[in-house]
């Protein structure tokens, strides 16, 4: 009976998080156009969605910046919506601030890459070290502690839709109870 018991636990606790919407612009507002002063977000461990639009006339950037504390990596980006089909630009940078892409600003970023509704239900983590069109590319599809910025920008006159989670990993804080009853099934 006490190995049924830890085999359900564990099957719980193995269960991920589902995404909760924490960013849906028709809602909230427009995310910040501003490379100077992007939308602040907090992400908590799991799946983040982020719901947006960005037009290529009038230009339209989307700019978040969040922080990823000790112990936790944000392992996935999913782009689990992207219409209609084109191209836009999507980055990271590191600060609370980022820049506007350009030739010169292109050696700031930590990495980016062009994205289409081909990329639709696809992790873009893997692409921002494999498929950077920007000097620099993430050594490893994950960021690990520290303050970033993450930007999308449509690269045509065409308004687009996206829907992005952002999927952040790490310790899952639990109280000394629950503990407690773990310890006691082993006694």
């Amino acid at each position: 009976m006490k190995i049924f018991a830890i085999v359900l636990l564990l099957a719980a606790m193995a269960v991920p998080a589902s995404a909760a919407t924490i960013w849906n612009e028709s809602i909230n507002g427009d995310l910040s156009s501003s490379e100077g002063a992007p939308t602040g977000i907090s992400f908590g461990i799991g799946g983040n969605t982020i719901i947006g639009s960005i037009n290529g006339n009038p230009l339209d950037r989307d700019y978040i910046t969040f922080t990823i504390a000790a112990g936790q990596t944000l392992s996935h980006v999913n782009l689990t919506a992207f219409s209609p089909d084109n191209i836009a630009f999507t980055a990271f940078n590191s600060g609370s601030t980022s820049f506007i892409p350009s030739g010169a600003t292109n050696g700031s970023f930590l990495s980016g890459i062009h994205i289409t509704s081909a990329d639709a239900g696809f992790d873009l983590m893997p692409f921002y070290d494999t498929r950077n069109v920007t000097t620099n590319s993430l050594p490893s599809p994950s960021l690990g502690p520290g303050t970033y910025c993450w930007m999308i920008q449509q690269t045509s006159p065409v308004l687009q839709n996206y829907t992005v989670e952002f999927v952040l990993d790490g310790a899952l804080r639990t109280d000394a109870e629950t503990w407690g009853k773990i310890k006691a099934m082993y006694r």
